[in-house]
């Protein structure tokens, strides 16, 4: 009887299944983790060298009417190690997604330097607008805003 605990502990089988159990564990994790898109953009991101230099764009506030126009202000951040010029460009939208003539406004941004940009821009008579869209010329930074009401001469 000695003899067949001798061979059961000495035979290695007990850490077979376990490295076997682990392989196994191991193996589905990585399939549940990289059919989950969300971690698989976390595990790219984590093994690719990100930009050092980025810039942000985002609305201060909402979009309004008055007289006649949509206000809205934006704002730009400039992240990175040396100060850069931008355009930005703003335009009316209407319901079908065709873009109204629109204004540009040029920044030159120092790193870490947040700057507003007002835009005003006057909804042709009779037209019906939907949207403004905000972009910076020549960038991936791209803003749309619906807005309200979607009535001729664009008043809600």
């Amino acid at each position: 009887m000695a003899d067949s605990a001798e061979e059961d502990r000495g035979n290695g089988r007990g850490w077979l299944k376990f490295a076997g159990a682990v392989a196994a564990v191991a193996v589905l994790a990585t399939v549940t983790v990289l059919g989950w898109p969300a971690a698989r953009t976390l595990f790219r991101q984590s093994f690719t060298e990100q930009p050092e230099t980025y810039t942000e764009l985002y609305f201060v506030g909402t979009p309004t009417f008055r007289d006649g126009a949509v206000a809205a202000e934006v704002a730009l951040v400039r992240h990175g190690p040396a100060r850069a010029d931008y355009t930005v460009v703003a335009a009316l939208e209407t319901p079908a997604a065709d873009r109204l003539p629109g204004l540009s406004r040029h920044v030159t941004l120092e790193p870490g330097q947040f700057t507003a940009v007002d835009f005003r821009l006057p909804v042709p008579p009779g037209q019906v607008v939907d949207a403004i869209a905000v972009n910076v010329a020549g960038g991936l930074e791209n803003l749309r805003f619906r807005l309200p009401g979607n009535a001729s001469g664009g008043r809600p």
